[in-house]
């Protein structure tokens, strides 16, 4: 069966949306932890609020210069792998290898789990990370924690109903001051 993977960068007081200046600059250390994990995943989720700007930025990356070439190589990872965005009202993508789902999300997702592959990413918004998470069927948690405070902001933890025990079974203090936090499901 295949690993559905939550990662997110998250402030100490768990916000993932808001102005996001407030992620720390992708360091060479901060984007090898990344691209480690990413080497075994072949399908990325998304929720249909995030998709416009992440299929926008990272179709950017690939054409205009100014980018990192951390920025870059994601762009590439990304343009190769197959996306899976959840909508009940999107009609196009606007990516070739983004195809849209809806429906229910559990079944949804118990089915691709069970169909060969590599892992499966969760990459975002916030309610459809929310959503994923309520379904019980994300099997590893990699949460790098910024060490910034906020206050405000759309929060991780606001709409989570679940109760799950979780193992900590990583954790990788970054230089940046960041902490990569990885837990699986027991």
């Amino acid at each position: 069966m295949r690993k559905l993977i939550f990662a997110m960068n998250t402030t100490l007081d768990g916000v993932i949306s808001d102005e996001l200046s407030w992620i720390l600059p992708g360091t060479d250390e901060v984007w090898d932890s990344f691209f480690e994990m990413i080497a075994d995943v072949d399908l990325l989720l998304l929720g249909s609020g995030m998709w416009p700007d992440y299929r926008d930025y990272w179709t950017r990356a690939l054409i205009e210069e100014g980018f990192s070439d951390h920025e870059v190589k994601y762009a590439q990872i990304a343009k190769a792998t197959k996306h899976i965005i959840f909508s009940r009202n999107m009609k196009i993508t606007g990516w070739e290898n983004a195809t849209i789902a809806s429906g229910d999300l559990t079944s949804f997702i118990q089915q691709i789990k069970s169909e060969k592959g590599k892992s499966i990413q969760i990459v975002g918004g916030v309610k459809f990370a929310s959503e994923m998470i309520n379904t019980g069927l994300v099997d590893e948690y990699r949460i790098t924690i910024n060490p910034v405070i906020l206050g405000r902001g759309k929060s991780l933890y606001k709409d989570l109903f679940i109760h799950q025990k979780l193992e900590c079974f990583n954790a990788e203090h970054l230089d940046s001051g960041a902490v990569v936090l990885s837990y699986r499901k027991i």
